[in-house]
């Protein structure tokens, strides 16, 4: 594996980005899972795989999320649609990393 990374760097092909989640982000979703289980389980589990599929294209093209407001560029947000609203995944981008550090209801975050 690591030949194949270094034979990659040498013919100049971009590695991948990683997507990492911050110890904030999962009590987020954690959260996110507690708040619809006893309402609706089906729910519960669609909303954390929406979540997590909602997030994948970050580690793919991390550069697409929008800027937050008044903060430095590198911090950006992501929506994930789902039922009537949705989540927004709150994710800072350094390089080759995209650390998602928040993930919050659209109508808990204010949209």
């Amino acid at each position: 594996m690591a030949c194949q990374a270094r034979s990659r760097a040498r013919r100049g092909t971009a590695f991948m980005p990683r997507l990492i989640w911050a110890p904030s982000a999962l009590e987020d979703v954690n959260c996110a899972y507690r708040f619809l289980i006893d309402k609706n389980p089906t729910a519960a589990m669609q909303a954390v795989r929406a979540i997590r599929q909602g997030v994948k294209i970050l580690a793919q093209r991390p550069e697409i999320g929008r800027p937050i407001g008044e903060m430095e560029p590198e911090y950006k947000e992501w929506p994930i649609p789902f039922g009537s609203s949705g989540y927004v995944a709150l994710y800072r981008y350094e390089g080759q990393v995209a650390i998602i550090i928040a993930v919050k209801h659209q109508r808990e975050a204010g949209y």
